[in-house]
């Protein structure tokens, strides 16, 4: 995968005495704060149009401006053929913008003074990780959260959904994650190969994008915990920003208002639905939530850690997150999992993503406070992405 590019659309492809408090408590979700303006109305037009242009079935959008909801839309179909539309709580599969999660439940570890981001991973996994071609050198959780480890994707182990064999399993994948990492990372199990899931480089020297590097990050918080990631990612960030029907696994949501993936025959310019998958490594790419919901983990990271009276991270942990974690390394402000640039003339922070049948992306000003969250249920490159990009920008400086 090339660097980040907030530009250009990324394919996901290419419990402790703290935790029981903060999760007797959660918050509400947003509520809207939003009037029928005419400045709405015309945002409204370009926004359909921008839909439109991108030959998407459906979008969800919104804004978050400090820690509210001022402006949110849903347009198109969440389910084709159940004739569901898209709303603002239409559930989505995130991609990659799983990862900023995913960040925070790993962070909380070191919160908590369970986890060093300096230290050797082996000094927490039940096996051992090393890089072939640096044997010796330690691989950190820094390494794996900004894309420096010298782990490599190795792209045809996932698969294709229609493939066999595969990893995109039909619902929730019966494969763990634990059980996948020992199969990637252990010489002599199936899918490890030495010259294929590896670069010849010590780690920490040179950056590549690597999912099954962020994967492992959460396999060694889950190792710690002695919980599966995905409920520790519950307890400690998703329940007390009262994000309900939010989950990396399917059987987390209840909701009927589920987002399928389709995939654009522009040939016919028709929709073709794919099914609702999962995977074993899914703390890279498998959360699924809601555009409003989703916008309470960014309002609690655009604030620091903390929304409407929360606390999920501390201030510290935040301001780590986004430091410039790599600066000899790339030439782009990359932090722990979240990436920034200047692309317009100002700073901006996020994530993008994208798989089988969905774009997803999620972006912040810190100077303004103000983010724009935009989810798809199809795959979309080339000049539809610039569609799906110019939402994003046109909402970042209209709510500045």
């Amino acid at each position: 995968m090339p660097r980040p590019d907030t530009s250009t659309g990324l394919n996901r492809r290419q419990f402790v005495s703290r935790a029981a408090i903060v999760g007797a408590a959660s918050i509400a979700p947003f509520s809207f704060v939003r009037s029928a303006t005419a400045r709405d109305r015309h945002i409204e037009r370009f926004v359909k149009r921008k839909f439109h242009d991108a030959k998407i079935p459906g979008l969800a959008v919104a804004v978050v401006r400090g820690e509210q909801v001022v402006w949110s839309t849903g347009l198109g179909w969440a389910n084709i053929d159940r004739g569901i539309r898209v709303t603002p709580d239409t559930v989505f599969m995130l991609a990659s913008v799983s990862k900023t999660v995913t960040c925070a439940g790993i962070m909380a570890l070191v919160e908590d003074g369970r986890l060093d981001l300096h230290a050797d991973i082996n000094d927490y996994l039940p096996f051992e990780v090393h890089i072939p071609a640096a044997p010796n050198a330690r691989v950190t959780m820094r390494h794996l959260l900004t894309h420096t480890s010298s782990i490599r994707d190795r792209y045809w182990v996932w698969g294709t959904p229609y493939s066999k064999p595969t990893l995109y399993f039909h619902g929730d994948s019966p494969m763990s994650l634990g059980h996948f990492m020992r199969s990637y990372y252990v010489p002599g199990k199936p899918e490890y190969h030495q010259n294929q899931n590896f670069y010849e480089r010590r780690p920490g020297t040179s950056y590549s994008y690597s999912n099954l590097a962020v994967a492992l990050a959460g396999y060694v918080a889950e190792s710690i915990t002695g919980v599966y990631f995905d409920e520790w990612c519950r307890r400690r960030i998703l329940h007390p920003l009262g994000m309900t029907d939010s989950g990396f696994r399917l059987a987390d949501i209840s909701t009927r208002n589920l987002a399928m993936p389709y995939r654009y025959n522009a040939v016919t310019e028709t929709f073709h639905p794919f099914f609702q998958y999962g995977y074993p490594d899914y703390p890279d790419g498998a959360l699924r939530t809601s555009a409003v919901h989703l916008a309470s983990w960014l309002g609690a990271f655009m604030n620091f850690g903390k929304v409407r009276g929360m606390r999920v991270l501390d201030r510290s942990t935040v301001e780590e997150i986004r430091r410039n974690q790599i600066p000899n390394v790339v030439g782009w402000h990359q932090g722990l999992i979240w990436y920034g640039g200047h692309p317009h003339g100002y700073f901006r922070m996020g994530h993008t993503g994208g798989d089988y049948g969905m774009s997803t992306r999620m972006f912040f000003r810190p100077d303004r406070r103000v983010g724009v969250i935009s989810l798809t249920n199809a795959y979309i490159g080339g000049g539809r992405w610039d569609s799906f990009t110019d939402i994003e920008v046109r909402l970042l400086e209209e709510f500045a």
